[in-house]
């Protein structure tokens, strides 16, 4: 009976770790593929940081005092639609209406992504991320 029970336990273990981009609906296998930035993620980083300014007016010094913060994140959720365009952009949490506002101008200004794609189809994804102003 424990070598039943060992045997179970390492077999649902490896089947944890041996996931792929391949799930299965009703039996049948779907391939899913993620929306990516052009030029994959160390490009969609790049963007970040040559687009994540603070915004004019935007007196970082009183927003420290005041805060204590010298990086404030603002998440942004949005859709990559069908054709890779960005959709649906909103601020979900921030500190500041300006760098909010600024944030979201970041992303709607984002290039078409590579959309992501089920049983090779291209499909809608929501997305979210922080755009984090530096302070100093």
């Amino acid at each position: 009976m424990k070598i039943v029970l060992v045997a179970l336990l390492v077999g649902c273990s490896l089947l944890g770790f041996s996931q792929k981009s391949i799930n299965s609906v009703q039996g049948a296998a779907v391939e899913e593929k993620m929306p990516q930035f052009p030029g994959g993620n160390n490009a969609f980083y790049d963007y970040l940081d040559e687009n994540v300014l603070l915004p004019e007016g935007f007196d970082a010094k009183s927003f420290m005092k005041e805060n204590g913060n010298q990086f404030v994140p603002v998440s942004v959720a949005f859709t990559i639609d069908v054709d890779g365009s960005i959709t649906n952009v909103k601020v979900i949490d921030g500190e500041d209406e300006m760098l909010d506002e600024k944030a979201k101008q970041i992303v709607e200004s984002m290039p078409k992504w590579e959309p992501g794609y089920r049983d090779g189809s291209p499909v809608k994804v929501q997305y979210a991320i922080p755009v984090r102003f530096n302070l100093m």
